[in-house]
């Protein structure tokens, strides 16, 4: 499955990333891209309404992306420093995800 950014500036985040956090989050994505819409946990958790979380294990990096068409799009991505998702991320994620129609 292919993998595209939402916009410029999420690649250049996801690229701005340095060690463990860098190659965590490449095996990530490439997870992603072989498994397509058969991920699930521990590598993936849906939030509901065709949004779904992407989890770099071990690095608390989470990657929010959601389908289109014949491809995953990574509409955001975080460094989680607390246990819950703020609300902030997860209002940014939709607002892009309502975009992509």
């Amino acid at each position: 499955m292919d993998i595209s950014f939402f916009n410029k500036k999420i690649l250049e985040n996801v690229n701005s990333f340095e060690e463990p956090f860098a190659s965590n989050i490449t095996k990530a994505l490439d997870i992603l891209a072989i498994s397509g819409n058969e991920i699930s946990l521990p590598h993936s958790k849906s939030l509901g309404r065709g949004l779904f979380e992407l989890r770099c294990l071990g690095t608390g990096v989470r990657i929010f992306y959601a389908f289109s068409k014949q491809e995953a799009v990574v509409l955001h991505i975080v460094l989680k420093k607390q246990a819950k998702i703020l609300k902030r991320d997860l209002e940014l994620a939709r607002k892009r995800q309502k975009q992509l129609a």
